[in-house]
């Protein structure tokens, strides 16, 4: 599949081998390097022209995200970051990453039960203080856990008018397109900006149903609020069949008129800023 359709990635990791902190529970023994994403999402995607990424910071990275700093620095025109902080970084750190292209913070909840956390005055502050740099908060939780963890963290916002962005499609558990997460995301609708990922349906109770997944978010959060990400490479989930998967979504979603060029870049250049042109 080949079209004149830019790409972004709004999900990719770089790494190097081997490299975690201490508690990590998860240390990839391989490097992901950007050549190595600029390769993959170039063949996938289809795009007669380079990809477009966004990189998040990975969760056996902590809160180091000087490597991620060193990677959006080499193509600043195309890249744009998602770091892991501590509430106590300072002002000027903030604005180190803001001007490298950093535009959101990650809160993986995934196997950490103590999301709790962000209803603490420290967080309430961080979130305040990003919020002003018109930055998103990105939440990553556990199947099925999404629907308390995204009313609690709409809370723990209160009037910091920060977006919020679900990762992997807000991870819904068994119950699949009829979760709470989607009534939950509804009344979150009505007081800010709500993005979704479509991405990773590896991670997901029942893999097959992304493609109901996508119209249901689609209805909840509205087309205008998906984003594309590849999850490139696939830590903890390595495969050989992912890009062929990949391919397989970009072709389903050339026959959603609706949607492909919303998903592809529309949506990714309104909240992340790329100057990306059809």
């Amino acid at each position: 599949m080949t079209t004149n359709q830019p790409l972004v990635d709004c999900h990719c990791h770089v790494f190097d081998a081997g490299v975690a902190v201490a508690s990590a529970r998860y240390r990839p023994a391989y490097a992901a390097s950007l050549t190595e994403w600029l390769s993959m999402a170039g063949t996938v995607g289809g795009a007669q022209t380079a990809p477009y990424g966004v990189v998040v910071q990975t969760s056996f990275l902590g809160t180091d995200n000087s490597m991620m700093l060193a990677t959006l620095r080499r193509m600043p025109a195309r890249l744009r970051g998602v770091v892991v902080l501590d509430p106590s970084v300072s002002d000027v750190e903030l604005a180190t990453l803001d001007e490298a292209g950093v535009r959101g913070i990650r809160l993986n909840f995934y196997g950490d039960d103590g999301w709790r956390r962000i209803e603490t005055a420290p967080w309430h502050m961080l979130f305040q203080r990003i919020a002003a740099l018109g930055w998103h908060v990105e939440v990553h939780t556990n199947n099925g856990d999404g629907a308390t963890v995204l009313s609690a963290l709409d809370a723990a916002l209160g009037s910091a008018p920060a977006p919020i962005v679900l990762d992997h499609f807000g991870r819904p558990g068994q119950l699949g397109a009829d979760d709470p997460i989607f009534d939950t995301a509804r009344t979150v609708c009505e007081r800010r900006p709500l993005w979704v990922k479509i991405s990773a349906p590896y991670r997901l109770s029942h893999p097959d149903i992304w493609p109901t997944l996508t119209k249901r978010w689609a209805e909840v959060a509205g087309p205008d609020r998906l984003l594309w990400g590849s999850d490139w490479p696939w830590t903890n989930h390595e495969d050989p069949t992912r890009a062929d998967e990949i391919r397989k979504a970009m072709e389903w979603l050339s026959r959603q008129p609706h949607l492909e060029e919303a998903l592809r870049w529309r949506n990714a250049s309104t909240l992340y800023g790329f100057v990306v042109a059809d």
